[in-house]
């Protein structure tokens, strides 16, 4: 067993750190995202933009920073890249903190060393630690796009190196502060996201293992740092108790608190445990923005959390369905719940493995030509990886105890804990053999939730990497030789660039076809409907984009979204109602929507009073068939039917505007018609309902309902060839994008696809080549692909293609 970590007055090297950061920062900029990305991107720029309120838990801080982060930038694009460029800088000076961390647990590793072979594997090796981390797949996905876990990592990484500091200066009256420090960062965490709050426990796990590994000589000053370490572990938990919003968790930290304070009084330590608490109150304080703003009714309002009921609901996230770590997650929380079974956990820790499988060489198999080449050259890189940490991982704990104590639980804690405590449904792209239903998986990957973990095991492999390259330098040789070994070791140590070469062209979010699909699809889907129309989208990734659109770019402000996800809420059926209608910008739409002259509504989307939207929270199965007036229009709803609060809303809003108001679904919205299929006409992207009799006869119509309603021929023409934007996506290879993206390619490719096939029926085939052509460069299914390409080959008289190679895409 090594001695005990001794206090070193080596001022640290605060310029390599921003040598680090700079680096990191560099490679994020590079592969940024320039505009929106899916999923929560879009709801948290815009609501940076207006100061609105995201999702619940809200973060408020997340929010307040954008805001102003995007004010001090104009310089640097459109607000969505600055937003973007927020994360990246958040991310990369995490790294700078790591590579401190890394730097000082080196230490002890590289004493009796010479004293430029020490400086190469401390400064080296915590480079490689630092950029290995940072370019960990997932890491590097967060980091560059807008979202909260970059901000939660700084949050982590800066409390990682106080402690590291707070050991430094133990003997000196600073110490305290910086333990009061720590409290306020782990506050301010309340007010981002709880996922840095889980570095808790690794404080307190350091703090511990450092006072009984080097105890204080005098016996007062034991007393008082052991009580000042409960002190933090008592404001942690109540912390907790405090962000998850739960009353019994909350009163457990109280009391946790309130006994670490009474022993602090016995210590002489009293004071520090009430500034520890005011500290911590301080921390918690932007939660006052989400009840202040959302008293004033921004365009975003999730939640709405304008009382103190309404905000702790918000802070509970009461919204969402319950789950806890004993349920089967794939069932509803309650009494026939039952229960988490060892086959669920065994494949929630598959996902975790397979997560971390991604994070040295995800961008490997879109180099390498075949599925096994993929396979078999990624898990090479994984095992080097999983073989360097732990190698790292040892030699940290025979060189310093107390650090390796505080990297372990931090972990521990984000890795296999968040496994069990989260209890997710089988991943989204396994365990299909035995949850064969969609609704039984996450409906995206959840590797993020675990990126810390990811990080925390690249520090340890760069740490690997140095204690690689101390076997090296310790080796017995001539002097002349110390060269080539230093240089052999820097060799070594550049093994930390890895992840970064491996990683890229999975991790960028630039140099890939899609890189402004998200922005392009929002306005696609705001520009299928005519002005002043009313679009009804499904949830996160066609509904988010839009809001970005509409707040930020300002693209169709005139177009109400209603969101059916959002729709099961009261919260939103009263913003819906209480909504006003915004000017249509004639001069700013496209050609399609010109010279209408549209007049602006002056009702509201809905008229349900609030105690009719309390009334219809509740699931609805029909007695008997009905015919529910819309207008002019009769919706037939058959016995058995259920209706939940959106189904409710929908119908309550097409009464309200059906002939008054242009109704549009989003094809993203599936084709649940409010018992009105037989008045809808596809547009394109879109659905519209129709009031007057649809002339079957009219050449405008194609009947073949490939999408379950006549096709606007003429009006999508202009939508799908004249009006929409695709990007980079035409002409690109496309087998390579990601899942979600990949799924709105294909949708965009769906017009073109039900024009060929009219304009087949019409026998105009160069049109129909055209169409398929189109089709096909948008299209992400290789079998599909061939058969549209085979399609056109054919349309323009070319004979069949019965190569061997024609299902090959191109």
């Amino acid at each position: 067993m090594t001695a005990p970590y001794a206090p070193t007055t080596e001022r640290p090297p605060y310029r390599a750190a921003l040598v680090v950061t700079l680096l990191v920062l560099a490679g994020y900029a590079l592969s940024l995202a320039p505009t929106v990305t899916f999923w929560d991107a879009g709801e948290l720029i815009a609501t940076m933009k207006i100061l609105g309120i995201p999702h619940p838990p809200g973060t408020p801080l997340f929010v307040m920073i954008g805001h102003v982060w995007g004010a001090l930038l104009p310089f640097v694009g459109e607000f969505a890249a600055r937003t973007n460029l927020l994360s990246a800088t958040c991310s990369a000076l995490s790294a700078g903190a790591f590579f401190l961390v890394a730097h000082e647990c080196l230490g002890p590793a590289t004493a009796g060393l010479e004293a430029g072979a020490a400086r190469l594997l401390r400064i080296g090796g915590g480079a490689a630690a630092a950029i290995a981390a940072a370019f960990t797949f997932t890491n590097w996905q967060n980091s560059n796009e807008t979202e909260v876990y970059a901000v939660a990592q700084l949050l982590i990484a800066l409390v990682c190196w106080l402690c590291l500091v707070w050991r430094r200066r133990r003997a000196e009256p600073a110490a305290a502060r910086v333990l009061l420090l720590v409290v306020y960062l782990l506050g301010l965490a309340v007010a981002n996201h709880l996922l840095a709050l889980l570095v808790g426990p690794a404080v307190i796990v350091f703090l511990a293992a450092t006072l009984h590994a080097a105890p204080a000589a005098d016996a007062r000053v034991r007393r008082r740092e052991w009580a000042q370490a409960a002190v933090v572990a008592g404001t942690w938990a109540l912390l907790i108790g405090t962000g998850l919003g739960s009353g019994t968790l909350t009163l457990l930290g109280g009391l946790c608190f309130l006994a670490a304070a009474a022993f602090a009084a016995t210590a002489g330590a009293l004071a520090f445990a009430l500034t520890a608490l005011a500290v911590a109150a301080v921390g918690v304080t932007p939660y006052l923005f989400l009840y202040i703003r959302a008293g004033q009714h921004p365009i975003v309002n999730e939640a709405q959390p304008d009382t103190w009921p309404a905000l702790l609901d918000v802070i509970r996230r009461a919204q969402y369905p319950v789950r806890t770590p004993l349920d089967d997650p794939t069932v509803p929380h309650g009494p026939d719940n039952p229960g988490r079974t060892l086959t669920i956990f065994w494949l929630q820790l598959q996902n975790y493995l397979l997560y971390f499988d991604w994070q040295w060489a995800k961008g490997l198999g879109l180099r390498l030509a075949t599925p096994a080449g993929e396979l078999w050259a990624r898990t090479l890189v994984t095992i080097a990886f999983l073989w360097l940490g732990i190698r790292g991982a040892l030699a940290q704990r025979r060189a310093d105890r107390p650090a390796w104590w505080l990297l372990l639980t931090l972990f521990l804690v984000t890795g296999l804990g968040l496994v069990v405590y989260m209890n997710f449904k089988p991943g989204a792209s396994q365990g299909y053999d035995l949850y064969p239903s969609p609704a039984d998986h996450e409906v995206r990957e959840r590797d993020y939730f675990f990126v810390v973990s990811f990080v925390v095991w690249g520090l340890w492999a760069g740490m690997g990497l140095a204690d690689a390259g101390r076997a090296l330098l310790a080796r017995p040789g001539g002097a002349g030789r110390d060269g080539a070994r230093r240089a052999l070791a820097g060799a070594v140590l550049a093994a930390g660039l890895v992840p970064l070469a491996l990683n890229w062209r999975a991790a960028t979010r630039r140099q890939t076809p899609a890189a402004s699909l998200p922005a392009d699809v929002a306005w696609n889907l705001l520009q299928t409907v005519p002005p002043y129309g009313i679009l009804i989208t499904y949830g996160d990734n066609d509904t988010f984009p839009l809001w970005w659109a509409q707040e930020v770019a300002g693209i169709r402000r005139d177009v109400t979204v209603l969101c059916l996800a959002l729709g099961n809420t009261d919260w939103y059926m009263r913003q819906l109602r209480d909504q006003p209608v915004r000017d249509f910008d004639e001069a700013a739409a496209p050609a399609v929507w010109r010279g209408l002259h549209p007049a602006k509504p002056t009702w509201p989307l809905h008229t349900m009073r609030d105690e009719e939207i309390q009334q219809a929270m509740y699931l609805q199965r029909l007695p008997r068939d009905i015919a529910v007036p819309v207008g002019p229009l009769q919706a037939r709803l058959p016995a058995g039917t259920v209706l939940g609060p959106n189904d409710i809303l929908t119908l309550r809003v097409l009464q309200q505007n059906a002939g008054r108001r242009p109704v549009v679904w989003s094809v993203t919205a599936g084709r649940n018609f409010a018992g009105l299929d037989g008045h809808v006409v596809q547009q394109a992207l879109g659905y519209r309902l129709e009031t007057t009799p649809i002339d079957t006869t009219s050449p405008r119509y194609d009947l073949r309902r490939l999408a379950g309603a006549p096709l606007d021929v003429p009006l999508t023409v202009r939508l799908a060839w004249e009006t929409y934007r695709y990007g980079e996506l035409p002409g690109a290879d496309l087998s390579r994008l990601e899942t979600t993206d990949a799924s709105f390619a294909a949708t965009l490719s769906l017009p073109f696809t039900q024009l060929a096939y009219a304009y087949q029926t019409r026998g105009e085939p160069q049109q129909m080549a055209r169409n398929l052509e189109r089709a096909t460069e948008l299209s992400t299914n290789p079998a599909l692909r061939a058969a549209l390409d085979e399609m056109r080959r054919q349309a323009l008289g070319a004979p069949p293609d019965t190569s061997p190679n024609r299902a090959v895409p191109r």
